[in-house]
């Protein structure tokens, strides 16, 4: 039942206006609202009770007036003078009508027992139609009095009908319950007022507590947000101890856990990031050793071997051994080319000479005539040197990308994109092969893990964008400070 009303369009409707509005506006709706319902009930439950108290006063005042009046009237009627019983039904109604008595007498009537109007307080001309005597309301043989509530002239009248005695005709007696309406009013105005008191001072209340709720929730919110931005110094105070109290200090528990696990992780990266920059400049350095060594010694040596069968050629005059010596010239001078390859790609004159611009330009001829790929190459921004360490990164990157796409891609095209902007250096390297699925992408290409290091090394990401059959895209983001940042 419970979940079925949960469910439901009505309650989602309202929930999804209550359940948008803040905590003060709920609490302050909740006081504010019980305090109006409570008054609300209180007032018609006293208004209704002082009106029950108030009608049932008037009422026995008006049957003890009535039988008074009907005394009264008997002697008068024995008297037999009409004009003496006018003058005291006026009279009686002046006297009971003042301020001392707390009443106010709206008419009486005396009827003969045909229904004849003997005598009367009202104008015979202006006689209300509930007092005709077609709507006389006579009492029973067993009843000396009837009380009836009538309407005259808008005005609520608590009307006695009581016999005379010896049965010699009927007096009814009118009571205005104006007087009891306005005490019923004014009693409601003042709960009225005390409760328009109670909201102001529930309002207070309801608003001090919710300072008081929201202060310390609006404080973790704050703190959360510094947290969720990476500063895990933040701490919140601990306003009391309630439940919020617990919930600050488990709030700074757990800041103090983060801010230690994010320094442990720091630390794990600074020095994997040292481990991982010692070993590329290791390698490089290496690189250029091995460089050296190709380009000093073994290229020495196989210039010299083809300078001896050069001497040895022009010594021997036997056609097969000539043939032979053409030959082994042919091989050397080969290797001499691969050597001399090898070492540039090892270590690139060009990029310690030229620059980097220069050496991608070499790098992409070399590649397009040793693979039959085309190149489409671009670079935006770069209008200055950048660092060295730099410009070797984006070097290796670009190079190791090459080789993947000419081990693994089949494509026939590639696309270079190197664009500088003020605070990032972008690498775009897009190809037309085979593609690759989510999981090649994570395990089969050490390729991809060398150029993910490189870019880490300088707080860059690699992004790789690939479906089988439609190419693979390398997205690589090294942040790069802007030229003011640089001193």
């Amino acid at each position: 039942m419970i979940e079925r009303f949960r469910n439901s369009s009505a309650f989602t409707r309202f929930w999804d206006i209550a359940g948008g509005a803040s905590i003060r506006v709920k609490v302050l709706g909740i006081v504010i609202g019980v305090i109006l319902l409570l008054s609300l009930f209180v007032t018609l439950q006293m208004r209704h009770v002082f009106f029950e108290t108030l009608h049932h006063d008037l009422e026995t005042q008006a049957i003890a007036l009535t039988l008074h009046m009907a005394d009264t009237v008997n002697v008068a009627l024995t008297e037999e003078n009409a004009s003496l019983l006018s003058l005291v039904l006026a009279e009686l109604q002046t006297h009971y009508s003042n301020d001392s008595h707390n009443t106010k007498v709206a008419y009486i009537v005396v009827f003969d027992l045909n229904g004849a109007v003997v005598a009367s307080t009202l104008p015979a001309d202006n006689m209300p139609d509930a007092l005709l005597p077609r709507n006389l309301d006579v009492p029973a043989a067993n009843l000396h009095h009837r009380v009836t509530r009538l309407t005259v002239d808008q005005h609520a009248i608590l009307d006695v009908a009581t016999t005379l005695p010896s049965n010699r005709g009927i007096v009814r007696l009118g009571l205005s319950e104006d007087r009891i309406n306005q005490a019923v009013t004014d009693i409601t105005l003042q709960f009225v007022s005390i409760t328009l008191l109670m909201i102001a001072v529930g309002f207070a209340a309801a608003f001090f507590l919710t300072w008081i709720l929201t202060r310390p929730i609006t404080s973790l919110v704050a703190a959360t947000r510094a947290v969720s931005q990476g500063d895990f110094s933040r701490r919140v105070p601990r306003w009391a101890n309630d439940e919020i109290g617990e919930l600050a200090s488990a709030f700074n528990e757990m800041t103090e856990s983060l801010a230690q696990a994010e320094q442990e992780r720091t630390e794990r990266d600074a020095l994997r990031a040292r481990y991982v920059s010692g070993v590329i400049i290791a390698q490089e350095e290496e690189r250029k050793r091995i460089a050296r060594e190709l380009h000093d010694s073994t290229g020495q040596s196989l210039t010299s071997l083809l300078v001896g069968l050069q001497n040895l050629k022009s010594e021997t005059e036997a056609t097969p051994i000539l043939h032979d010596i053409e030959s082994l010239q042919q091989t050397v001078t080969a290797s001499i080319d691969e050597v001399r390859n090898l070492a540039r790609q090892l270590r690139p004159s060009a990029l310690d000479d030229l620059g980097l611009l220069s050496a991608l330009n070499h790098l992409i001829e070399e590649y397009q005539k040793r693979n039959q790929i085309a190149v489409d190459f671009a670079a935006n921004g770069l209008t200055e040197r950048l660092p060295v360490e730099l410009e070797t990164t984006i070097y290796r990157i670009i190079q190791e990308a090459l080789t993947n796409v000419a081990r693994h891609a089949r494509a026939d095209q590639v696309s270079v994109l190197i664009d500088k902007r003020r605070d990032t250096i972008r690498l775009i390297v897009e190809d037309n092969g085979i593609g690759m699925d989510a999981d090649s992408q994570k395990t089969n290409h050490l390729g991809l893990q060398g150029i993910h290091e490189r870019a880490a090394l300088f707080g860059g990401t690699l992004t790789i964008e690939s479906q089988p059959g439609q190419g693979t895209s390398l997205f690589i983001i090294i942040p790069y400070p802007a030229p003011e940042a640089n001193p």
